[in-house]
């Protein structure tokens, strides 16, 4: 279409982010949870190991570091949820705290951390998208710059990003999250 045509490079950009390894040191799967329906997710910024996740159904809160399910309402969108803020009445232990949330309607968590680690999200083989965690000083995205990135998960994400803290990394789909955890 109008004189585009496909460079022989292209190809080689796509490579090598599907080249990229697996599993960072670093970091370990936590937990994985199906949720149904999910919508929106928020981590509290007091409690930055508590995660908000708001679906169809009502809203509930994780723990990150057991998994538990520490509070769980569900009342379907009332008033304490505001798609137009981006913010969602906390339930449980974090009742009394607007937290920010970020999925279907919008909205995003931290994408880069205060150790100096960033997350990208990209297509290669679009519609799926990967989540990539890239240590200080390190880009997945350019080539000669990947060493030391490591590709978390693939899917179709609704919101992905860092705790506030920087200690948790969570990926959220239409139907379940997955928590990746600091090593200490």
């Amino acid at each position: 279409m109008f004189g585009w045509r496909k460079n022989k490079y292209d190809n080689n950009y796509i490579k090598s982010l599907l080249n990229i390894p697996t599993h960072p040191p670093e970091w370990h799967p936590n937990v994985e949870i199906a949720v149904g329906g999910l919508t929106e997710v928020g981590f509290s910024h007091l409690q930055n190991h508590l995660l908000l996740v708001v679906s169809s159904s009502g809203r509930g809160v994780f723990n990150c570091i057991t998994g538990e399910k520490v509070a769980r309402d569900f009342e379907e969108y009332g008033d304490w949820y505001d798609p137009i803020n981006l913010t969602c009445k906390g339930i449980g232990t974090l009742a009394g705290e607007d937290i920010s949330i970020a999925g279907l309607c919008g909205g995003g968590l931290p994408m880069c951390n205060h150790y100096g680690e960033t997350l990208i999200r990209a297509a290669p083989e679009w519609p799926i998208e990967v989540l990539i965690w890239c240590p200080p000083s390190k880009d997945a995205l350019c080539i000669g710059h990947q060493e030391g990135c490591f590709k978390l998960v693939s899917d179709h994400f609704r919101c992905t990003g860092f705790s506030w803290d920087g200690d948790f990394i969570i990926s959220a789909t239409s139907s379940d999250i997955t928590i990746w955890h600091r090593k200490r």
